[in-house]
Formats: C-alpha cells, structure tokens, sequence
C-alpha cells in the first residue's frame, strides 16, 4: 500500500492522455463486475456544510481514483450522498436512504451521526467509518470504525504537552465551550479526566450551549481568567466563540481538537490569524504541509477532478485532505475484504472480519494504524499543530505522541 501510490501517481498524467485519445477510461477493459455502494451521511448545506462539503468530495474522489488507476479486482466503487444537514432527525432516514440505495458501508464524519446509527447499523451488519467518534460509539467494540481517537482520549496528550510547557503561575487554568452534542461532552470529560489527575491544572468547567447558538457573553464571562479555552468544534460555534471572546479581552489561549481542522479559513476570515496565533490543535491527521503520500495523493485529485477548489481547499483545512489518510485504512480494508471473499460475496460482514483483525505500517507518514489490539480508533497517536500568524499556517510540533494510558 505504501508505494502503490506514487507509481501510480508518477504515470497517472500518461493514463489520462490516453484517455483524452482513445475515449477509454482505466480499466475500462475489465467486466464490469460488483459495484461496492458506500453510503455517504454528511452535512452539504446545514451549520456544518462548510467542512464536512469537502469531505464528500474527496470520499468521491477517492473511490473515483481507484476505480480509474488502481482498481479493485471485480469491483467498482460507488458513493450515494445524502444531505444530512447536521440534524439529528435526519440521521435514520439518511440510513434508510443509502440503505436503500444498496449501500454495505455507511461513510460520515459527523459524530452525532454516527452515534444514532450505532444500534441500527449493529442490528444490519453494516460497519459505519467516521473520521472521529464520540467514546459511547466506538465502546465497547461495535460496527463503528474510527480513524482518529475518541476527542476525550485525544485531548490528554495536548494538556500534558502544555503543562510540560508552561512557565507561567500554577494552576494552569482551562475550560472548554461549544454546541452540547456528544462530541462536545467527550471533550469536556477528557479534559475533567485528566484535570484532575494533574494538579497543575484546574478545570474551570465545561459550557455547553443548546445547538445554534451564535451569542456567547455568558461562556465567555465564565472563562475570561483563563489561561487555556478548547473552542467549539462545530460550525458556525467556532467563529462566533473565538471572535466574541477576543472582542470582550480575552488574552489567553485557544486550543482545539482536530474536528475544527476543515474551518481554518472559515475561522480566520472571522478573527484574523493574530486572535488565534498560538493556538495548539491536538491532530489525528496530518496536515497539508507534510510531504507525505496521502498528502500528494490529495493534491493530485483536487488538481486533477477539482482543479476551480484546487487553491481554495488547501487554504480552508484538511476537510478534503483527511480522507486520504482514513481512506487509505478503509478502501485497503475492502480491498483485503475483497480478496479473501471474492467481489460477489463482498458485504458489511466481510469488511468487518477483515477490519477488527487488520493493522499495517505501510501508510505512509502514521505510524502503525487499524483495528487488530480490539479498539476501534485506527490511529493510536496524535499529533501537536501550532497556529502560526508569522506564516499563516500551522507547523508540526514535535513527533508523533502515544494516546495515555487510560
């Protein structure tokens, strides 16, 4: 899997001349076969249509990519997207929808999403991938897969990295404020955990607030003496918080998990990068400044299939990118599925055999990822971005971190 790509990225512009020639796609020699439908659940026009839009786009990508360069054998790859619109009401007859559209995987990267459709996607034998899920999905072990640690797990590393950092008078006091959903409340409870293991810190609290709130002059008269705030996750609670929080004096830091990662323009056009210079993100998927082959795989396909978002979804995060680090674990699972099974028998069954028995080091730039130690995260290390205003990026901090022992 590590060097697969970049054959295939090397030769690529040659296959695509033939194809412009000859009217043939790659592949297109091959019967036509199984067509392997993943269901897609996302938000395209709600509160977090702004991330989770480009995500779509590179799981279209992606399974786009394959079936054209480096396809399954008897297979073709086919995703059916429904609008979930960030509204919990929409999640069953999402499922119901995609379902219906013969999909055998459910694909989303909304945690609330993936928690409703915990029981039903058991009950159907239908394995549901997120980017990151709240810890009442993924445990115990259930047909949700994950690539990134639960936010809970995810925020210990950051806060032990901070406090070994700190010069400043103790206790290091933190909080966090967002939308109440379960992704919000597993960040709360992380940074409780391990507040109070530490006594250098102090958890001031964690503030949640009904979903769509847009004022926060009570949050932030709550947590303005502190010295680290985690921001809201989700839409338009990002920006609003941030900005609000800064305009009131507010002179600590931000910090945040990577479920805001495909909101950076979306955030900086609100605040300005010197609001948020310094802000640390605890991130499960590295960031467009690697050079790393998920990383130029994203690259090639927004150049080649989205070459008009090319400038503008780098500049906005890793909304689009971080699929190809998930999506590597994911399609070489199916892949593998395929291969044991045969494409005709392939099902949610069979991705799940392979999936909690599955681990590799081949995917390049992580270190070892997948299922087989009984989580169900992939990724069992974090890694630290800086907000930088000096470059208007972010930038690597230190080496890959192993998630604390529980």
């Amino acid at each position: 899997m590590k060097h697969r790509w970049k054959k295939i990225a090397v030769s690529c512009l040659m296959v695509l001349a033939l194809v412009a020639t000859v009217g043939l796609g790659c592949g297109d020699d091959e019967e036509e076969g199984v067509t392997i439908v993943i269901g897609l659940i996302t938000d395209v026009t709600g509160p977090a249509g702004v991330p989770c839009q480009p995500y779509g786009w590179a799981v279209e990508d992606m399974a786009r990519y394959i079936n054209e360069n480096d396809p399954i054998p008897g297979v073709t790859l086919k995703v059916v997207t429904y609008d979930g619109r960030y509204d919990p009401a929409r999640d069953i007859p999402g499922y119901d929808w995609v379902r219906g559209k013969g999909a055998s995987i459910i694909w989303t990267p909304l945690p609330p999403t993936a928690a409703t459709l915990q029981p039903f996607a058991e009950a159907d034998k239908c394995p549901v991938v997120i980017q990151t899920a709240s810890e009442a999905s993924l445990t115990p072990p259930s047909w949700t897969f994950a690539w990134s640690p639960p936010p809970n797990r995810m925020i210990k590393p950051l806060l032990k990295h901070i406090g070994e950092q700190w010069t400043g008078d103790l206790p290091i006091e933190v909080a966090s404020v967002g939308w109440a959903d379960p992704y919000q409340n597993d960040v709360i409870a992380g940074m409780e955990e391990y507040c109070a293991i530490d006594d250098d810190f102090e958890f001031v609290g964690g503030f949640t607030t009904p979903f769509g709130t847009m004022t926060w002059s009570g949050e932030i008269g709550k947590t303005k003496d502190c010295d680290y705030i985690s921001l809201p996750t989700t839409g338009l609670a990002l920006p609003t918080f941030a900005s609000q929080a800064r305009d009131a004096g507010y002179g600590g830091e931000f910090m945040c998990t990577d479920a805001i990662g495909g909101s950076i323009q979306f955030l900086t056009d609100k605040t300005g990068w010197d609001a948020i210079d310094g802000m640390l993100t605890i991130w499960g998927t590295m960031f467009w400044v690697e050079d790393i082959e998920p990383i130029e795989r994203a690259k090639w396909c927004l150049e080649n299939y989205r070459p008009d978002e090319y400038e503008n979804q780098i500049a906005e995060g890793s909304g689009y990118s971080c699929v190809y680090a998930s999506g590597g674990l994911w399609f070489e699972i199916i892949r593998q599925a395929v291969e044991e099974v045969g494409a005709e028998n392939f099902d949610g069954q069979a991705f799940y055999d392979v999936a909690v028995n599955f681990s590799t080091t081949d995917l390049d730039g992580y270190p070892e990822v997948g299922y087989a130690d009984g989580t169900r995260w992939g990724l069992k290390h974090v890694a630290i971005y800086e907000w930088s205003a000096a470059v208007e990026n972010l930038v690597r901090v230190g080496d890959w971190l192993p998630l604390l022992e529980e």
